[in-house]
């Protein structure tokens, strides 16, 4: 059962997850993947539910073990190094980070070890975004597949070492027209400068030229698919879609979230489906979960869409 972009709306979150583990004691699922993206919410932060849906998911883990599935989206990963992410006048780092206090050690080892894609032996990839050119080299795939946010922090931290990092702090806070206080204070919750994340705001704003990891992470979680390629994309999915096969099932069908969705789903190709399970299906009441058997080959998106289904 695949569940998309929920936003920290825990009543949302915990209607798919009682609905899952009703299919589950009846025989009719075995494993929940969520494909990102259960933080932040879209409305205010009075009703963000983002702190109890990453609790009940540690707890959900401890009780599923391997059959939950977590996938990285673009709105965990801030928080693994750092930076602000915003969109017009929406900043939605600062309350989750303020939000984490005594917790934030454990949630940020779960955000640590969220896997980029899963892959099926029904031949559909799954992943938060949807494909992005730079994904189309092997060798670049390959660079993602292995990499280690802790040895990408380790890199940008030397970086750091080698230049005066007051320096840095000033120039940062010059380029936005802020004292550095006020931004970490902000964005990361952080008020003391020995407070030991007190620096993690300059390796969140210097990380994507220290790493030459980084920046194809990023463009694989915030990618915009058919509005950012055009007629481009179908062979981009198909490239990528290639790329993940290496030693495994030929994966022909990709399934992703991230953007919106009018009626809950798009069949953005012929081979990639976008669901839409919460705040970016257009209108909200069609937001869609998908069931996949697992055991029948699927050559197309069309071939998914029976198992499209609403709450």
């Amino acid at each position: 059962m695949l569940v998309t972009d929920l936003h920290g709306d825990y009543d949302a979150y915990a209607r798919y997850r009682d609905h899952f583990l009703r299919l589950q004691a009846a025989g009719l699922a075995e494993t929940l993947i969520f494909c990102g993206d259960l933080i932040h919410t879209e409305e205010s932060d009075e009703v963000d539910g983002s702190l109890e849906i990453v609790e009940d998911v540690l707890a959900l883990e401890e009780r599923l073990g391997d059959h939950l599935i977590y996938l990285l989206g673009n709105h965990e990963l801030p928080h693994l190094y750092g930076f602000a992410l915003a969109r017009g006048d929406r900043v939605y780092t600062p309350s989750f980070e303020r939000a984490m206090g005594t917790e934030r050690a454990r949630i940020l080892a779960l955000f640590e070890r969220l896997p980029f894609f899963a892959r099926t032996a029904a031949g559909v990839a799954i992943c938060h975004a949807g494909a992005a050119a730079e994904l189309v080299d092997a060798r670049a795939m390959k660079r993602v597949l292995a990499l280690s946010h802790s040895a990408v922090r380790a890199e940008c931290d030397a970086f750091l070492d080698q230049h005066s990092r007051p320096a840095l702090r000033t120039g940062l806070a010059r380029l936005n027209g802020r004292s550095y206080d006020e931004m970490v204070s902000e964005y990361l919750g952080v008020t003391q400068r020995d407070d030991p994340r007190y620096d993690d705001l300059l390796r969140g704003s210097f990380v994507s030229i220290a790493s030459s990891d980084y920046p194809l992470l990023y463009v694989a979680l915030f990618t915009r698919n058919e509005q950012e390629y055009a007629r481009q994309y179908p062979g981009i999915v198909t490239s990528f879609l290639s790329n993940l096969s290496t030693g495994y099932a030929a994966q022909r069908v990709l399934v992703s979230g991230h953007l919106t969705c009018p009626n809950g789903y798009t069949i953005v190709t012929e081979h990639h489906l976008r669901i839409a399970s919460g705040v970016h299906a257009r209108p909200r009441e069609s937001a869609r979960y998908l069931l996949l058997d697992c055991g029948e080959r699927v050559e197309s998106a069309d071939g998914l869409l029976a198992g499209l289904h609403r709450l």
